[in-house]
Formats: C-alpha cells, structure tokens, sequence
C-alpha cells in the first residue's frame, strides 16, 4: 500500500508531465494560450496559462485533454510521456 505522499508527489508529477507536453504541442502547432483556450471552447486564456504553468495547482482535466488532443492533432497518450 502506498502511503499519501508518495501519491501525492506522483500524482503531481504526472500533472507537471502534462503540463510540459501541452505547451510543447500548442508551441509546435504555433498556437498561442489564447488561441487555443478558445478552440477547446473556454472563453479565454487565463486558466490555460495557470494550468500550463501550474499556478496555485492549477491543471487540465480529461475533457480539456481529449479537447486539446483533438485540436493539435496529437495522441492524447503523448500528453503522458515524459521526455
């Protein structure tokens, strides 16, 4: 059984690992926060770039993934491979 904080530390590896993977993957697309944030149908940018950044553990949860998958054109599962 794991304890709390080991899941902890993982789990927010795993969110910094996604995080890292979409500002790649917008940036390749050349697509600014601003624009892609509209194309997944938020109406604006901000909580895209808190959760870019993690900001106050700010994150992207399946629905803005499978959206922002869609849009770049990228493998949902590549979000989730470290470099």
């Amino acid at each position: 059984m794991q304890n709390s904080n080991d899941l902890e530390i993982y789990s927010s590896k795993v969110l910094d690992t996604v995080s890292k993977n979409v500002i790649k993957y917008r940036k390749q697309k050349a697509l600014t926060q601003m624009e892609l944030a509209l194309e997944i149908g938020m109406s604006g940018g901000a909580y895209l770039g808190r959760a870019e950044i993690r900001k106050n553990n700010h994150h992207f949860n399946l629905i803005h993934l499978a959206k922002i998958s869609k849009v770049l054109d990228v493998d949902i599962k590549k979000f989730f491979e470290e470099d």
